[in-house]
């Protein structure tokens, strides 16, 4: 199979399955060399990432509508054409070929609308919504909330892959000048005494310290989270709630060392890996615990601190998962807003009265936010990070245990 045919199974698949766009990747990694995988992935989340500009782009010369095929082939012939450095000709005729493997009768449409595309220029009108590479329904919303300028502003950095973010367990100005003497480009973060940033194609199993568990990948916004919270006892009993695969577990493990942590976790595929990276990470006050964090076993008052990083829609972190997108609709941002309600009342039970918490979520969405939060007595602060160039989008609020 051909790099051009995988990406378009892999997208339709996001499209028309609710497929997460990296587990199909990592299920069709086995058969492509590495230069082939990294086209691929670059395929594939180049699609995701415009997807509405680059739909604009062809649908100019569609006088039918194209089949699932078609209009996907279309999609990744597109995104070479406008933002890769493969000359058209290949990016029409390797498409082409892909096309004639997997839907024949499609081929001479496919061919026609393509050439078009290459000879002109990207139209100059868009809509708001395709220029924000967003969805109609999530920009009509966030314009609401936020207002037209704002949602431009940090949509174009949708538009481009993230900076590899880490969370430092050694000290961060010791660690940055090894990294740099490595040869790689490190910056501090802002938003976390403990945040590196590198280039996104950064490796890193190559930098420093990664084998003796120095640092976890993530991202400074989701840091700033965990930094929040500030318990009145830093020896007390600790609760991650939703933890895999564990980043926010090993922040609150290196923060508070003299602290007993249990890492709630549900799904049972997933917890292989927490503890794997806890391992990795050297997290000894860890224990897991597999539990539905909406019927904790667990006494009531019984819990000093809480860090709830609750499901959510991940709408802050379209640029580092631009499938979700094509997986969530307003019906379900609404669902999980009412799951997120029950999780945080359940935490706010089990929570001492002089207790502290934290709901957090990869989500900016309102309804996600301060409508869950808003009914909830003993909010200290709350903050929403609106995605950046240095930080994805997040939402957190810091809630003291008189709520329950």
């Amino acid at each position: 199979m051909s790099v051009r045919q995988a990406a378009i199974e892999i997208l339709n698949k996001v499209f028309t399955e609710s497929v997460k766009a990296g587990e199909a990747l990592e299920a069709a990694a086995s058969s492509f060399t590495d230069r082939d995988r990294r086209l691929l992935h670059e395929l594939v989340y180049g699609v995701l990432r415009r997807f509405y500009s680059l739909e604009a782009d062809f649908s100019r010369f569609c006088k039918i509508k194209p089949d699932p095929v078609a209009h996907t082939a279309l999609l990744v012939a597109t995104y070479q054409i406008r933002h890769m450095r493969v000359p058209s000709h290949a990016a029409v005729s390797e498409t082409v070929t892909a096309v004639y493997k997997m839907s024949p009768k499609a081929v001479g449409f496919v061919n026609a609308v393509l050439r078009k595309v290459a000879e002109r220029a990207p139209p100059k009108k868009l809509k708001p919504h395709q220029r924000a590479e967003l969805p109609k329904w999530i920009y009509a919303a966030w314009r609401d909330a936020f207002g037209a300028d704002v949602v431009h502003q940090f949509s174009q950095t949708l538009k481009s892959p993230p900076k590899l973010a880490l969370a430092l367990f050694v000290d961060r100005d010791g660690w940055i000048e090894q990294a740099r003497t490595m040869g790689f480009e490190v910056t501090a973060g802002e938003l976390s005494p403990c945040a590196v940033l590198l280039d996104s194609g950064s490796d890193v199993t190559l930098l420093p310290g990664y084998e003796a568990g120095q640092f976890t990948v993530m991202d400074q916004a989701a840091q700033a989270a965990v930094m929040a919270l500030e318990p009145v006892k830093s020896d007390g009993l600790i609760l991650d709630v939703c933890a895999a695969p564990g980043g926010k577990t090993a922040l609150l493990s290196h923060r508070f060392p003299g602290a007993t942590i249990i890492a709630v976790e549900l799904n049972a595929r997933r917890i292989p890996r927490l503890q794997e990276n806890l391992q990795r990470l050297q997290c000894e006050n860890v224990t897991i615990m597999q539990s539905d964090g909406l019927k904790l076993p667990v006494s009531d008052n019984s819990v000093d601190a809480i860090v709830l990083d609750a499901p959510c829609s991940a709408s802050g972190i379209l640029r580092r998962h631009p499938d979700a997108k094509f997986l969530h609709d307003d019906q379900e941002v609404t669902k999980l807003a009412a799951l997120q309600k029950v999780l945080l009342s359940e935490s706010l039970r089990v929570l001492k009265a002089d207790g502290e918490m934290v709901y957090a979520v990869c989500s900016i969405h309102p309804q996600e936010n301060e409508q869950v939060v808003e009914s909830v007595a003993g909010v200290k602060d709350q903050r929403r990070l609106f995605p950046a160039e240095e930080n994805d989008g997040f939402f957190f609020a810091r809630i003291g245990g008189s709520a329950s």
